[in-house]
């Protein structure tokens, strides 16, 4: 199965691949991605993967997200034998090989993985205009409330566990947050063209 390795703002490494398995071999396929991903786990840095089904039967494909700690945890899965004998086993399972997602910077935010290969990227002044809302919400509040904790400090140290507490705040909870509230306008739906 191809893929892309790309690294989101939070140097996570994420594999995004949209599989096709061959009509009536979904099952085996399935086994299949099984084995590779529970291979995948075996190695240094792993940090989950899933597995999306078909929505409908219009839409046949398969999404599979695999998520490392870092680039080099990726690659050496990525270039690993063992990844090797597990896609040579998925081959002959698929109508055509998988299609890929290349994501970098903010856009692993602003991209849910339910909607992989189906939605595309906000533009980036709506991205800037989140992440503007979540810096607001989450630094100045931060600031003013622990800097007098963080006094007797340096303040080159003070200001990196700021940063630092910031950066994980808006990653896991305020960004996916304000992703979802905003989903609307991030994600409009197209009107139905006219016949």
């Amino acid at each position: 199965m191809n893929a892309t390795i790309t690294r989101d703002s939070a140097s996570h490494a994420i594999i995004f691949a949209t599989a096709f398995p061959a009509p009536g071999k979904e099952r085996q396929w399935e086994q299949a991605i099984g084995d590779l991903i529970r291979t995948s786990m075996t190695f240094p840095g792993h940090q989950g993967s899933m597995v999306l089904k078909p929505e409908s039967v219009d839409q046949p494909h398969y999404r599979v997200i695999t998520r490392f700690d870092t680039m080099e945890n990726m690659r050496r899965w990525y270039g690993s034998d063992e990844r090797r004998e597990k896609v040579s086993q998925l081959e002959p399972l698929q109508i055509q090989p998988a299609e890929v997602k290349h994501l970098t910077g903010f856009e692993t935010w602003f991209t849910p993985p339910e909607t992989i290969g189906l939605v595309a990227t906000p533009p980036k002044y709506k991205m800037a205009m989140v992440v503007w809302i979540a810096v607001y919400l989450t630094v100045l509040p931060l600031i003013a409330t622990l800097r007098p904790w963080f006094s007797s400090m340096p303040p080159l140290v003070a200001s990196a566990i700021l940063a630092a507490i910031s950066v994980a705040s808006m990653t896991w909870i305020v960004l996916p947050a304000l992703t979802w509230c905003f989903r609307g306008w991030l994600y409009p739906k197209s009107p139905p063209s006219s016949q």
